[in-house]
């Protein structure tokens, strides 16, 4: 039997999780929560990379995390697209993970693949809730889907709904991004990616009095509980 997850984060390449929330990733996996990765592709090709190094990298950046698992599917780099294969490819892990929480990329990216990736999961979030298919899972219907800030996104006074405390993690994300040497390292034109993930982190962490946080989007209404608020 598989493990049910509290929190699936979904991209469309290995590396963008970490960068949209790996913070919050290693924050709940720290507190015991079953957090799990999907990349819909391989990312390859890249100008530095093979197949064999970025898997190698993803197993280094999840064990730095603290996944309780991840899945890499079989979408091409470069071309992923919203079609009915690809969603059921993506309900199939729903239904069979079982996940409370998705987070994956917002809607507005420059990136296509990223955009593809955000219908697609919201498509298969769908998808999975239905009976009467050809999947050997039950049915399933994660409660929420959230969005994380992405080095990506077009809007650069985007509104973000809410903030998670990273101050605990910030540093596994960073050890994390560091991990895809491909990407970030071997590539000198993305170091300026540390930088810009520390600053971002201290800007967001700054409004709500904390040292690191991460933004998310949100596209429906939330039930908040004042007596759980920190006031």
């Amino acid at each position: 039997m598989s493990i049910e997850l509290d929190i699936l984060v979904i991209g469309a390449h290995p590396d963008d999780a970490e960068i949209g929330c790996g913070g919050t990733i290693a924050h709940y996996a720290k507190k015991g929560k079953k957090v799990g990765v999907l990349d819909l592709s391989n990312g390859e090709p890249t100008p530095f990379g093979t197949v064999e190094k970025r898997m190698a990298e993803a197993k280094a950046a999840s064990e730095i995390l603290g996944l309780a698992v991840r899945i890499t599917l079989d979408m091409t780099n470069r071309y992923i697209e919203n079609t009915i294969e690809n969603r059921k490819k993506v309900a199939e892990v729903l239904r069979k993970y079982k996940p409370k929480i998705l987070i994956t990329h917002p809607p507005n990216d420059w990136h296509p693949d990223h955009v593809a990736c955000h219908q697609i999961v919201n498509a298969a979030k769908f998808q999975a809730k239905l009976t009467k298919t050809e999947s050997k899972h039950l049915e399933h219907y994660p409660k929420y889907v959230f969005y994380f800030d992405h080095s990506h996104l077009k809007d650069k006074n985007r509104k973000l709904d809410f903030l998670t405390d990273i101050s605990d993690s910030l540093e596994e994300k960073i050890s994390a991004l560091k991990a895809y040497k491909t990407q970030f390292v071997d590539n000198k034109k993305h170091l300026r990616i540390f930088d810009y993930i520390k600053e971002r982190a201290g800007y967001l962490g700054y409004q709500v009095g904390v040292k690191y946080a991460e933004g998310f989007i949100n596209s429906e209404h939330l039930m908040v509980d004042f007596e759980n608020l920190k006031i």
